[in-house]
Parts: structure tokens; sequence; C-alpha cells
């Protein structure tokens, strides 16, 4: 037997309302792995490593012979990826849905009507919806965005040594009670 923590919508988000407490359930592991048998959805890996292989390059303006791929999408949110290595033909403003602009590779400028900002590998923002945008490559990256309709709200503290202190647990239980979305922050 093993111990499956249930969650509804995130692991680190309380979703039980005021519950502090985590929802366990008791499985018999060989019946746990067999879902997919009898109608579970299955994982598919998609590599973004072997997608960006020598010579492409996307490029909003349409000039490089690639465009950004879209990877998963729903009526929520679309996720995308891209390498642009240069700076993009044209600024953009996007009125439907926040950018959350992951760094997975190398590094980018975004250029906005409100400031610029650099993100190197493993960084991230958010662009929020409404603002205009110029994506800027610094050489060779790979980019993730994700669009999203809902305002999207900063729930990790700014400083890192805060968010080590929001992740950290003792005895088997958070040290800080759990973030709600109310404790979130439109940046």
């Amino acid at each position: 037997m093993v111990m499956e923590f249930v969650t509804y919508w995130g692991p680190s988000l309380n979703d039980w309302g005021d519950v502090q407490e985590r929802h366990v359930v008791e499985r018999d592991e060989s019946l746990l792995k067999g879902g997919h048998i009898s109608g579970g959805r299955s994982m598919k890996k998609i590599s973004i490593n072997e997608i960006f292989e020598d010579g492409v390059v996307t490029g909003v303006d349409m000039e490089n012979g690639y465009m950004p791929l879209v990877l998963y999408a729903n009526d929520d949110m679309i996720i995308e990826v891209a390498n642009c290595d240069r700076e993009q033909g044209a600024w953009h403003r996007n009125m439907g849905a926040d950018e959350w602009a992951f760094q997975y590779q190398g590094s980018r400028r975004i250029e906005t009507e409100v400031g610029d900002i650099t993100i190197d590998e493993g960084e991230m923002t958010v662009i929020p919806r409404g603002i205009s945008h110029k994506n800027v490559g610094l050489g060779t990256n790979i980019e993730i965005t994700i669009y999203a309709k809902k305002p999207l709200k900063r729930m990790a503290p700014e400083d890192a040594a805060a968010a080590r202190e929001r992740m950290s647990i003792k005895d088997g239980k958070p040290t800080q009670p759990a973030a709600t979305l109310d404790d979130g922050v439109l940046d």
C-alpha cells in the first residue's frame, strides 16, 4: 500500500478552504499504476531540444522560416515555445491574456512601454495584458510562454530566501500557512 496526496488545483495552494491538513488516500500501488489501462489519460513527452535543432529559429515577424509552436492549449491558456535569437520585427500588445514568459535557455530582453527587463536562463516574468512589448533575443535561446486568460498573480515572494522559507517543511508539515489566491499580487 502507498499514500496518495489528493489535490484539486495544485499541491502547494490551499484549495480546500481553511483546512490545514492534506487529503491522503491509501492505495494499492499496482491498481494505482494500472489506471491508464482502464481509461485514464496517458502522458506523452515533447522534446524541446529535439524540435529546436540547428537552423530552426522562430520569429513573430515571420522572416526566419518558423513561427512559435503551440505545445498545449485549452479554453483558458495556450502554452507555446519559441527561440527568436534577435530583435523581433515589431511590437505587440496582447489584449486577451497575461503572458508568463520563462527563459528555458539563453537570455532575452523584453522591451516594454513600462520599462525593459532582461531574463536569463531559468528566470521568468509576467507581461500583463495590454502592455505593448517586443522580445529581443540575446543570441541562441529558447523561451516558453503561457498565455492565461485570467490575470496571473505572483504567489512567490520576490526575495529568494523568503521563497525558500515559504517552501520549508518541519516534521512533515509546512512551517507557514498555506498560500491562497487572496495572498497573490498583481505585479
